[in-house]
Formats: structure tokens, sequence, C-alpha cells
């Protein structure tokens, strides 16, 4: 028996992640910050995908989210700390932080280090994550 499930699909689009504007984050945690997709923004209703722009010598701050995160290393170096373990990350790296387990990412290069974030379920909006889906919002419209 054959089992056919109807499935509702967004159609597809592109978006110009230049154009949404950044939250920065000040030091000792200095990084911009830009929701692409979330819920709260319409275009998607199952994940949160985040922009991180890490200045050089800045660091994430060792901190856990009650999601998944799967991080893309775009551009820069510099480290992953997850659960006390560090190992150098470069471009094209991809890093997996389980829900609830600690992590921080450091820039340990002069060039910013770049990662595409997505966070499975969306995350939930607040702090600077907030202010950045605010920001995006007002872009929009």
């Amino acid at each position: 028996m054959v089992c056919l499930v109807s499935v509702s699909r967004m159609p597809g689009f592109v978006i110009d992640s230049m154009s949404i504007p950044g939250v920065k984050v000040p030091v000792p945690n200095e990084r911009v910050l830009k929701i692409v997709m979330s819920p709260e923004l319409g275009n998607h209703k199952e994940i949160t995908l985040l922009l991180s722009v890490i200045s050089p010598h800045s660091q994430t701050g060792l901190h856990t989210h009650d999601s998944d995160e799967i991080m893309y290393v775009a551009t820069g170096e510099g480290e992953s700390t997850m659960d006390g373990k560090t190992e150098k990350i470069r471009p094209n790296t991809v890093i997996f932080a389980p829900k609830s387990v600690q992590h921080e990412i450091r820039s340990t290069s002069d060039e910013s280090l770049k990662r595409v974030c997505l966070y499975i379920p969306p995350l939930k909006p607040t702090g600077y994550f907030l202010e950045a889906i605010s920001a995006a919002k007002k872009e929009r419209t």
C-alpha cells in the first residue's frame, strides 16, 4: 500500500542579504546579526536563518539555544568550543551545536568571521535576535 501525503509548499524566492539591516552586538561579543528567514518574518515557519559576522578577534561568548544550530563558516578563521573541546575552524567548516549544549565561536584572525546559522526548530525571539527581527521587518515595509 502506498500512502501519499499532500505537502503545501511555499513558492521559491531569492533574498538579497546585503539589503537586510543588521543589529550590532557590542564588545566583548562584537558581531552583526541579520535574520534572513523566520516565522516572525513570515518567510519560513520551521526554521530561523541567521547571518552572523563576528568582528576580528571577537567571539560569540559561551551560550546555549533551545534549538539545534547548524553553522557554515563562509569567511574567516577561528575556533569553535563545544562541551569544553576547542577545534580550529575556517571557510567551508560546518559546525553542529545540539540544543542546550554550550558553545562559542571565536575569530582568531584580522578578518571578520562570517557564518550562516540555521536553527531548527526556529529560535524564540529574545534579546539581540528580537532586535534583528524588528530591523528586518522595518526594512520590508
